[in-house]
């Protein structure tokens, strides 16, 4: 039986460089190295990384520069600190955004991130799983949140066939739809079906329609070119 990553390493065989520049424009910054094992997670990244690297798909292609503290007061409430700045800019076209989106958003629909899907919500997203069940993770997204989930041992031992697509998932999805209890229900940005008459009447649109009749895989693929 042929792995299904094969397609995926051979196609950052192909890439490399660009492989490693996409992820540093996302906003990775942890070092990556360019054989093209890369594409099957052979560069470890922390989970913050990663859950902010998907964002752009979740918000319309706009970098991310992830934080905790937005705003610190003294006593008598004067502001002593406040983030200004939360973005990188536009780090995506808008186009490729959706390409992506139309892909990740499958994984909840049919393939294996089901157990994070939210009723109601659209939901784009990744699973993941180490050799030897190491590690297991989904990141996951709406167009109101990301969020990212790890399991693991600290000690990097074995778990008991925990995949990305189990209990990462199925805590994603209780955790997300207790947040999205009050979120009106949103396409994501750039998709070009379930939801499309609905998609036609929201803004990120109108710079995508000359795109439309690219393959997906073309589109796909666009993400790693010059911005």
């Amino acid at each position: 039986m042929v792995s299904t990553s094969q397609p995926v390493a051979e196609i950052a065989a192909r890439l490399r460089l660009a492989v490693v520049r996409t992820a540093r424009r996302l906003g990775i910054h942890s070092r990556l190295h360019t054989r093209p094992s890369i594409a099957l997670g052979t560069a470890e990244v922390t989970l913050l990384e990663l859950t902010g690297a998907y964002t752009p798909f979740a918000n319309g292609g706009q970098g991310v520069l992830p934080h905790i503290i937005t705003r610190a007061r003294n006593g008598d409430g004067k502001v002593l600190y406040e983030r200004r700045r939360w973005t990188s800019g536009q780090v995506v076209a808008l186009h490729f955004v959706g390409a992506m989106n139309d892909m990740m958003s499958a994984t909840v629909l049919r393939g294996t991130g089901k157990k994070a899907a939210i009723e109601g919500q659209m939901v784009g997203g990744k699973t993941g799983t180490t050799q030897s069940y190491r590690d297991a993770w989904f990141v996951g997204y709406t167009a109101h949140y990301v969020g990212g989930v790890w399991i693991g041992n600290d000690n990097g031992s074995r778990m008991r066939k925990v995949t990305g697509g189990s209990l990462p998932a199925e805590l994603w999805h209780d955790i997300m739809e207790f947040a999205h209890r009050d979120k009106p229900p949103l396409p994501l940005p750039g998709i070009r079906a379930p939801w499309r008459d609905q998609i036609a009447r929201l803004p990120w649109t109108a710079s995508q329609a000359k795109n439309d009749a690219q393959p997906l895989f073309d589109r796909v693929l666009g993400i790693f070119g010059a911005q």
